[in-house]
């Protein structure tokens, strides 16, 4: 029987990464949606307990047809580019939706989670980019429904068509909050919570203004969470870590269970974020912090911005002696500006009305 619905996503094992994630999330909120499948670009898929039928993704634009509904059907793809293609331009895959589109009459709905990169002129890979953004403005065109996670990659995908809205829809968090009771936070105590070559970024660039914190003693000790990449990053952490003299220094956890991280982000009083400013939207990490009230510590913080960006604070507010009620109060506005806007419960929501979904009984 030919599925009425195919999402197209470039992993779905749980843990495998951002995007498998999320794809997971939405099936736990969708709940049973009938006679779907997926279409995964990596191997071994694994959907534990949403009883989808799963196959890989084919390598050309003909083998990809063939999965594809062959008339009406709604396609939803959980756009990535390097998660399709080592090169970042999945050919293919864009010829084969907009093939798919002109003779089924379909309906087709994208995620951006990433676009093309941006290489200069004189990059050889510059050429390849031309052609990636040629493509995906094919692709806008004939779209039913567009969405990203962030606001710049939104105008960027906008400037190439304005043939449907770009909708910025940030991502969700996976980790949800520990039901402690009135657990205290531990002042002093920040968590640094991402993969760790992300976290090893965030340490060097923010290095200035961490060590100033630990020199003040307004942070005592940082908590690192995530996947670890090797032996050899974990040193370079350590390194890092040690160099900025905590009080009562430093842990590298590691991964744990989500359940495990909550209760010491729970417990917390800062989060640590060493990203762009345009990456809050797109970061699990953020929105971690975000959902579990912590106050956001960035170098980038600007109370003069747009949410969620004025509820963050910069070490020299910190060391300036910040009232604690304004700290308090960042916090909460940027919890509920989470809630509001990222939570499971609304990104499920906006993508499901896009394609037409109705939560079916056993959807979070």
């Amino acid at each position: 029987m030919t599925p009425d619905l195919v999402i197209v996503t470039p992993e779905a094992a749980p843990g495998a990464g951002g995007v498998a994630d999320h794809t997971l999330a939405l099936l736990k909120h969708w709940g049973r949606v009938s006679n779907f499948h997926l279409l995964v670009s990596k191997p071994a898929p694994e959907v534990a307990g949403q009883g989808a039928a799963v196959e890989p993704l084919g390598r050309t634009s003909t083998e990809i047809m063939v999965q594809l509904p062959k008339t009406n059907g709604t396609v939803f793809v959980q756009y990535s580019a390097y998660g399709y293609n080592r090169f970042g331009y999945p050919r293919e895959l864009i010829r084969a939706l907009v093939d798919w589109k002109k003779k089924s009459g379909g309906r087709l709905v994208i995620m951006f989670h990433e676009i093309w990169t941006f290489w200069s002129f004189t990059n050889k890979n510059f050429f390849v980019q031309q052609l990636h953004r040629r493509a995906l403005k094919r692709l806008l065109t004939l779209c039913d429904a567009a969405f990203t996670t962030t606001s710049s990659q939104a105008e960027h995908l906008q400037r190439l068509s304005d043939a449907v809205p770009v909708h910025v829809l940030p991502v969700g968090s996976n980790i949800s909050p520990a039901r402690l009771g009135n657990v205290p936070r531990q002042k002093g105590l920040a968590a640094l919570f991402g993969v760790q070559l992300s976290r090893i970024r965030a340490l060097e660039n923010m290095r200035k203004s961490l060590t100033s914190l630990a020199a003040a003693g307004r942070i005592t000790k940082i908590v690192c969470l995530g996947q670890e990449h090797d032996s050899g990053a974990r040193e370079d952490e350590r390194k890092l870590l040690a160099a900025l003299n905590l009080p009562d220094g430093f842990v590298q956890q590691g991964a744990l269970s989500a359940d495990t991280v909550s209760e010491i982000l729970s417990t917390a009083s800062f989060g640590i974020f060493g990203q762009s400013e345009l990456s809050c939207t797109k970061s699990g990490s953020f929105m971690a912090y975000a959902t579990h009230q912590l106050n956001v510590i960035a170098d980038f913080s600007d109370a003069q911005k747009s949410p969620p960006v004025c509820w963050l604070t910069a070490a020299e507010e910190l060391l300036a002696g910040i009232d604690q009620a304004e700290l308090d109060r960042r916090a909460e506005c940027l919890r509920m500006w989470q809630e509001e806007n990222c939570s499971w419960k609304v990104i499920a929501g906006r993508l499901g009305r896009a394609l037409a979904i109705d939560p079916l009984p056993g959807g979070a």
